[in-house]
């Protein structure tokens, strides 16, 4: 921790009345259910994703959100582009791997998942897909592209439909009985709510304060047909546009997904309960990291130490010196063999092996206090969230990640049908480790029920998954990057999203050390397929394709 987030963290906690607490309900037994979780390796290799998530190549549709309960949850509103080039997208990564590896670039190494993800591949039927391309109609390709979105991210892909004109006469209404607002933070809770759940502003510029103001004076008056069009100039501002509207419906897919999350390795107590601690809260952006042991002025930055597992990083905090905070994986891996905490079943797991004897390592992260400062995530997850975001670092910088006070959790709906949740994952792994990033203690055994009760305390009614509730719930606000308590929920249920395998393929790429300059440039260009990117085979060690006039 650098001297200036130290300061940053101390006038937090004033401004929570909240005191961090020293290390408590740890312990030294050995996990007891044996579902296996992470992902199972040998080495530090370089690696590639094996999952179908879809690329938005617009960083003012993404949005990502942090709060109690320890997971990070990542919201992208789907433009006509990912949804129309998903098929198409996905048979060019799939052919990308599939070269690399038949032209002898890499070598595979450590596990199997490459293999899983072609029979994947070939039974979902995307390359027949494909083939319809410029045979169909264009309504016929979007619903072709749909269809298959749907079938490979079940639970992630929610079409959201709503009547514009309602929400305009909803948010009339609300302006209209509205007292005047008393700061700032009151105005906001107007604006968001004119698209719940979907609008997240924290604030207004001069010109957006004063065409609030002049449809909040409409409204008062009664002047309905003056405050429409205003009202829906106004919506296209603080949305960036971001929403669609034809025919007075506003119809578009949107993609969300949930993993578990590691936070600062301390607890903190608020109305008594004592939680795992958010650090730096607020309203912060994916930056360039400038400084560091990598290659440095990207956004999707890899270091070159081991443990980071050469998957890209996000930055979104400079600490000074070399030091960020950032999105990133795990950051430590546990030798199975002989380890006291691991299930004793995981000695002998040799699923998708490649040379079929067990794994020397498994990466896990810590749903619970375990960084130095940062937001960890699965490698698997990490990995798949990059493979979410824009193919260039320039096009990630601004990607906004909003990170709640600790004792509040992200309430959020899902569907877009009214029907609010607090956010949650089926992930019941919590640990610390030592400086030698070496799991040492546990936060609480590892099934669903002691998990529950350690991570939520008494806020929680425990039952089945989707039966969960919370007494009282708050939710976050944020006001000028601040993070602030929000609205409270009672009697609200708690989604617990799947938790989702985490699939990456180890390799090697042969005669290049793993971690030099070449190594992370070809890392970096294996992870950036998409539509309206072109690969540089050059970085892949690929010949240049031949254009139909060479073909000739």
């Amino acid at each position: 921790m650098t001297k200036s987030l130290s300061l940053l963290l101390s006038s937090l906690l004033l401004a929570l009345i909240a005191v961090p607490q020293e290390v408590s309900a740890l312990s030294r037994d050995r996990w007891t259910n044996a579902q296996p979780y992470g992902v199972f390796f040998n080495d530090y290799d370089p690696n590639f994703y094996t999952g179908f998530v879809p690329r938005v190549q617009d960083a003012d549709r993404i949005k990502i959100h942090l709060g109690r309960g320890n997971q990070l949850r990542v919201r992208m509103v789907l433009p006509d582009e990912t949804v129309d080039n998903f098929v198409t997208d996905q048979v060019a990564k799939h052919d990308l791997y599939q070269e690399v590896i038949d032209a002898g670039v890499i070598e595979l190494t450590a596990n199997k998942a490459w293999e899983d993800y072609d029979k994947n591949f070939n039974e979902s039927g995307l390359r027949e897909v494909a083939a319809k391309k410029g045979t169909v109609s264009p309504e016929e390709w979007r619903q072709l592209n749909v269809q298959a979105l749907e079938k490979l991210q079940p639970d992630r892909v929610y079409h959201i439909q709503k009547d514009f004109g309602q929400m305009t006469k909803e948010f009339y209404a609300s302006l209209a009985a509205a007292p005047e607002p008393k700061d700032l933070g009151g105005k906001l809770d107007l604006v968001n709510g004119y698209f719940k759940n979907r609008i997240f502003a924290y604030d207004l510029t001069k010109e957006q304060d004063a065409a609030l103001g002049e449809l909040r004076a409409l409204a008062k008056a009664g002047d309905e047909a003056g405050f429409n069009p205003k009202a829906a100039a106004f919506f296209a501002d603080v949305t960036d546009g971001i929403y669609s509207i034809e025919d007075g419906k506003i119809d578009y897919y949107e993609y969300t997904a949930v993993w578990a999350a590691g936070t600062y390795d301390k607890t903190t107590k608020v109305n008594g309960q004592e939680m795992p601690w958010i650090t730096t809260p607020g309203v912060w952006t994916f930056i360039p990291r400038m400084h560091g042991k990598g290659i440095t002025g990207m956004v999707d930055y890899i270091s070159s130490a081991g443990y980071y597992g050469l998957i890209p990083m996000f930055p979104y905090e400079y600490g000074g010196g070399i030091a960020y905070n950032a999105i990133h994986n795990t950051g430590i891996s546990n030798w199975i063999q002989g380890h006291p905490l691991l299930p004793k079943e995981w000695k002998t797991y040799t699923d998708g092996s490649r040379n079929g004897k067990p794994y020397n390592r498994v990466a896990v992260t810590s749903r619970g206090p375990v960084s130095h400062g940062c937001t960890r995530l699965g490698s698997g997850h990490l990995a798949e969230l990059r493979e979410m975001l824009p193919s260039v670092s320039e096009d990630m910088k601004g990607i906004i990640n909003y990170r709640n006070v600790s004792q509040c959790y992200d309430v959020f709906d899902r569907k877009g049908d009214g029907n609010e949740e607090v956010m949650g994952v089926q992930y019941y792994i919590a640990f610390r480790h030592t400086n030698e990033r070496v799991a040492k203690h546990i936060w609480a055994q590892n099934n669903r029920e002691d998990f529950y009760k350690w991570l939520y305390g008494s806020d929680m009614n425990y039952g089945p998954i989707g039966d969960v509730t919370f007494n009282e719930a708050c939710t976050g606000k944020f006001v000028k990057k601040k993070a602030k308590e929000g609205a409270t929920y009672e009697n609200i249920k708690l989604y617990e999203a799947p938790y989702e395998p985490e699939t990456i393929q180890f390799y090697k790429i042969k005669g290049v050390s793993r971690l030099s300059r070449e190594s992370m440039d070809f890392n970096r260009e294996m992870r950036r397929v998409g539509a309206g990117y072109e690969v540089d085979r050059k970085k892949l060690r690929l010949p240049a394709k031949k254009t139909a006039a060479a073909a000739k």
